[in-house]
């Protein structure tokens, strides 16, 4: 709710000071579809410079929680599947393609279906927008608690070349380079950005000299702007990512009644330690293979009456494929899955808006198709049959897991899975802005979607409705392995959402606001294998793939100021958000259960500052408080939740920064550095609050130091992250057939080293 001035680079800083006085400079971001100061719209963002994510070390969406101080970023068993992202304490826990996020991603005015589409490196960008709170009016559905806005720089009609290089620990290697040219003058630009980076993984092989989760990755961004007269702009972006990495095997955090009979398969069960040794045990190498690319037309036109159209046209194309030793241990329990998935989006969004003296408006279209296709295939390994029958106490078991018997292509029996959803909506919204007196503006906003999802899953080859289970289910009925059913179903919604917003000018640099805002978040459907299983007193399966749509009711009074000559910038608010049928995503060991929980509410406060004292000194402080927690009156199947904080939600987050830069007398070079510390306070990291899975709260450093030429031609500079070495449990869950265990996930330890750059 509160809103950050846009931090300046030092070098940014030297340039505005010398006409302003240290005057933190106005900063126009399209929170509102239109371009507006940020100090006078009535919405709760926080906009955070290309440069200055830069200049802290931020390279990808996962640090942006180092800035601002509402939001949390994480993965899980995958960046693409697992990643998540949270505002205000609420987010969608991931590892479920079916489940769609509360905090929309969107990447020049184009949605990202899910969070981990997102989880790209943010490379020549010019801002990142984080709106806090429902943003339902003009960002639609999957924005109940709020959305990231990423903008990358557009061709300018300047002839510019840049080049960066950087080394560092972990074997770390990364180059970047930014060409504009002007192609004709006035009319055609052309942009292209490539981005490199590699670094070896953190954690270590017990039995090998291999590590993991590491970073090998690509990306490219040509763009064309054409501007054939003043009063049409049309954007062409064409970009692709490719990623090579090996994502995320796990730690023992704690080890349970059946870690003896994995260490005697030859399994070290040595449990992770805070601040200790990231080690991990692993029969087969982790991997997982991105190809990410899409296209897209912007075009504005400027109509002759005074309005401004806007078509936005996209098409997305993303594909992965991973694989894993999901029991997480070098005895060879599980076979490792071999999951592909693929997404193809296409959208369309139309816009026309105008204003004059009293009044804006904007009204808009929005069309777009989803098409989800996932397979997955999980049998048990070598040492799978004699794990099993020594944890039940049948060893006449063992013998029906080996082999194929099912004659379906998997040595060692389990199940395999095919999902998919086709995805069809639309939108209208509007967008109104009254100005009824000369400090007063009220804002109305209203948006009507419908959409329709046709999903499902086709489990061990079985029709719809119907189930296959190899033939050790007879003997041990593993719930997620067996009697899990094929189904196809559909299911159609419509939504109104909207906001009313009051805003009161008290004079020229303070500013109070009241709104009211409704979120929704679409429905869907659970593509999990544990989707329809299971069978009623009846005999009959049961069916619990659908789960319904999440709305979410907040109240938002919020006050922007800026005082001392504009170099101190002050924001508050503080909301009270409800969210109804709050989609819940549970991990059972082995797969996913998905339902709506009654209710859950978050309150709370936030506080953003940024204070120039001087022309070469920048510091900025934020801190939030929200208590985000179920509702007292939850169903059975729920009461366990009743009144407890959400998962992976601080009740507190702070940050703290200050940028300095100075002249270097008689070198022709200005010394610049920053610093940034941030921490984030203890959370459960279990959708089901098991108390096993807590973290302790936990701050970090980083820092950058270096040197620029005079001319901003030439930079050199160190960096350091985490630099005082933490290591926590950033997220613990059920170890996958071993009950009674639990596996960690932890962040990554202390890097540094040294970038170079040059500009012509």
């Amino acid at each position: 709710m509160a809103a950050l001035a846009l931090i300046g680079l030092p070098g940014q800083m030297s340039a505005q000071t010398a006409e302003t006085d240290s005057a933190i400079e106005t900063v126009i971001v399209t929170a509102t579809k239109r371009e507006e100061s940020i100090q006078d719209v009535p919405i709760a963002v926080t906009a955070i410079a290309g440069e200055d994510l830069a200049a802290r070390g931020v390279q990808d969406i996962y640090g942006l929680m180092e800035v601002a101080p509402s939001i949390v970023v994480y993965n899980s068993n995958s960046t693409t599947n697992g990643g998540t992202v949270r505002i205000r304490g609420v987010g969608t826990t991931g590892n479920n393609p079916g489940l769609e996020a509360a905090v929309g991603t969107f990447i020049d005015g184009i949605y990202r279906s899910r969070a981990g589409l997102a989880f790209n490196d943010l490379t020549d960008l010019d801002r990142v927008e984080i709106l806090r709170g429902p943003q339902g009016t003009l960002f639609g559905k999957n924005t109940v608690a709020g959305a990231v806005n990423i903008i990358t720089r557009k061709p300018e009609f300047d002839n510019a070349f840049s080049v960066s290089a950087g080394l560092g620990n972990l074997e770390s290697r990364e180059f970047g380079l930014v060409a504009n040219t002007v192609i004709s003058d006035d009319v055609l630009a052309g942009r292209l950005s490539v981005a490199y980076r590699q670094r070896d993984g953190y954690y270590e092989d017990i039995d090998t000299d291999d590590a993991y989760d590491n970073r090998d990755r690509t990306s490219i961004r040509a763009q064309l702007l054409w501007t054939p007269n003043p009063d049409v702009e049309v954007r062409v972006i064409v970009d692709g990512t490719d990623k090579d990495e090996s994502c995320c095997p796990a730690s023992f955090w704690i080890t349970g009644p059946t870690s003896p009979v994995v260490a005697a398969l030859g399994g070290d069960i040595t449990p992770f330690e805070v601040d200790g040794a990231q080690n991990v045990g692993v029969n087969s190498k982790p991997f997982e293979i991105v190809d990410d690319s899409g296209q897209s037309v912007d075009v504005t036109w400027r109509t002759p009456q005074g309005a401004t159209f806007r078509s936005i046209s996209a098409l997305r194309n993303f594909d992965v494929s991973r694989d894993q030793d999901i029991d997480f241990t070098n005895a060879d329990i599980a076979a490792p899955t071999d999951t592909d998935e693929s997404f193809r989006n296409l959208s369309q969004e139309f816009q026309l808006y105008g204003e004059n003296d009293r009044f804006s408006w904007l009204v808009g279209a929005y069309f777009y198709t989803e098409e989800l296709e996932s397979d997955e295939i999980i049998g048990f390994a070598e040492h799978g049959a004699l794990y099993l029958a020594t944890i039940i106490g049948a060893p006449q078991v063992a013998p029906l897991l080996d082999g194929d018997p099912a004659g379906r292509g998997i040595p060692g029996q389990g199940y395999d899975a095919v999902y998919f959803s086709d995805t069809a909506g639309w939108s209208l919204f509007t967008h109104e802005a009254w100005k009824v007196g000369e400090s007063t503006e009220v804002v109305l906003g209203l948006r009507y979607s419908t959409e329709e999802k046709d999903a499902g899953a086709i489990i061990n080859g079985a029709p719809y409705g119907e189930s296959i289970s190899d033939p050790f289910c007879n003997f041990v009925p593993i719930g997620s392995l067996c009697d899990n059913a094929s189904y196809n179903n559909v299911a159609d919604e419509s939504k109104l959402t909207g906001t009313l917003k009051a805003a009161w000018s008290l004079d020229d640099n303070m500013r109070l606001y009241a709104s009211f805002a409704r979120g929704y978040k679409a429905g869907g459907f659970n593509l999990d294998q544990e989707a329809v299983g299971n069978r009623d007193a009846n005999g009959n399966l049961v069916d619990q793939s659908h789960f319904g749509p999440e709305t979410s009711d907040s109240l938002e009074f919020g006050f922007k100021g800026q005082f001392l000559e504009r170099r101190l910038t002050i924001n508050s608010a503080a909301f009270h958000t409800t969210f109804t049928d709050f989609q819940l995503n549970t991990f059972t060991g082995l797969g996913f259960t998905v339902g709506n929980v009654k209710d859950a509410v978050a309150r709370g406060v936030e506080i953003e500052s940024s204070f120039a004292p001087s022309g070469d000194l920048y510091l900025t402080a934020a801190v939030t408080y929200a208590d985000t927690r179920y509702g007292d009156d939850l169903a059975a199947g729920n009461a366990h939740l009743a009144g407890k904080r959400l998962t992976q939600s601080p009740l507190w987050q702070s940050s703290l920064s200050a940028f300095f830069e100075r002249d270097l007398p008689g070198t022709g070079w200005r010394f610049l550095a920053n610093a940034n510390w941030f921490y984030i306070g203890e959370v459960n990291t279990g959708s089901d609050l098991d108390p096993e899975k807590f973290r302790e709260g936990f701050g970090l450093v980083n820092a950058q130091a270096g040197v620029r030429s005079s001319d901003g031609r030439y930079d050199i500079v160190v960096w350091g992250r985490n630099l005082a070495d933490r290591r926590v449990n950033t997220l613990v869950f059920d170890s996958v057939f071993q009950t009674g265990s639990w596996h960690t996930w932890t962040n990554p330890p202390r890097t540094f080293g040294l970038k170079v750059r040059a500009n012509f």
